[in-house]
């Protein structure tokens, strides 16, 4: 019987000595990592490791479209405070431009 996909996962990752997953902001983040979870035939929820990045752009860019291709869920496991924090101009600064353009 074939694994059935059922998540992709993106962690932030700390290298010092062993590798392992970033939970809070007390780790330095070194990378992230993208695995795709499956379910065996057992029954067990195993991930496989797919890639490793060293920013988290294009590891967030692969585990999206991973999960929009499977049609699973993105699971981002990267603690708040850590993920980049993407900013949309305001109303206001927008129409003030345009104010003074004119």
């Amino acid at each position: 019987m074939p694994k059935h996909p059922i998540a992709v996962e993106l962690e932030a990752i700390n290298r010092e000595g062993e590798t392992q997953v970033v939970r809070d902001s007390g780790l330095t983040v070194h990378g992230y990592s993208v695995y795709l979870r499956a379910v065996e035939a057992s029954g067990l929820a195993l991930a496989t490791w797919v890639a490793d990045y060293d920013t988290i752009g294009p590891a967030y860019q692969l585990a999206e479209r991973l999960s929009v291709a499977l049609a699973i869920p993105l699971n981002v496991l990267v603690p708040g405070p850590l993920m980049p924090v993407k900013r949309a101009p305001t109303a206001g600064a927008g129409a003030e431009a345009a104010t003074k353009a004119n």
